[in-house]
């Protein structure tokens, strides 16, 4: 016949092993939540300005770049907004611009202006090249925020928006065009996902 204390010797590990299994499921889901919770106050209260993202990719002498086209969910923009775009981006993130690209339609080979940008120094917005419409502007450089080359491209009258890169990230490239959108570099709001946009 067995004693009290064989008998709890005998239940005693199969316990243990249950509240430390419980211990565990209580912290694994205490971090769960804490992290949904710190995703969330991370994330914008507004809702995106990004209603589709399609991401293409391809080779270049080697190298593997990203094409991320995005159709805004907003109006469509002039040229005008174009410029005022670049010309934020020059002196929020891309202070070193090595190519400024007009054209007169999307399909077309562009113009560089990027050697008399740099004769000029005046900036984006006052300069003179840029005064006149046209169908496409590009700006390339390197992105502090990115810490990559970048190319932006606007096509006029569209709602259309091109990023192009090295970098393959979906998620940090849609907040960086939420943050180029809403002109958030350098704020507690930079680099930050909104709330996707609803069918409804």
């Amino acid at each position: 016949m067995e004693t009290f204390g064989q008998v709890l010797a005998a239940i005693i590990g199969p316990v243990i092993g249950i509240l430390v299994g419980i211990f565990y499921i209580g912290i694994r889901n205490a971090k769960t939540k804490a992290k949904t919770v710190k995703e969330m106050e991370a994330m914008l209260d507004d809702v995106s300005y990004i209603q589709e993202m399609k991401h293409l990719h391809g080779n270049d002498e080697n190298m593997v770049w990203q094409q991320y086209d995005i159709l805004l969910a907003a109006q469509h923009y002039d040229w005008y907004t174009m410029v005022d775009w670049a010309s934020y981006m020059e002196s929020a993130d891309i202070n070193n611009i090595e190519s400024v690209v007009v054209a007169d339609s999307a399909n077309v080979t562009g113009i560089e202006l990027a050697h008399v940008y740099n004769q000029n120094k005046v900036g984006l917005k006052n300069f003179e090249n840029l005064k006149e419409e046209r169908g496409r502007l590009s700006i390339y450089g390197h992105s502090h925020t990115l810490n990559s080359s970048v190319q932006i491209v606007w096509f006029n009258q569209t709602r259309v928006l091109r990023i192009i890169t090295l970098i393959n990230d979906e998620v940090l490239i849609t907040k960086y065009v939420e943050t180029l959108v809403r002109r958030t570099f350098g704020t507690k709001d930079a680099m930050r996902l909104a709330k996707p946009i609803t069918n409804e």
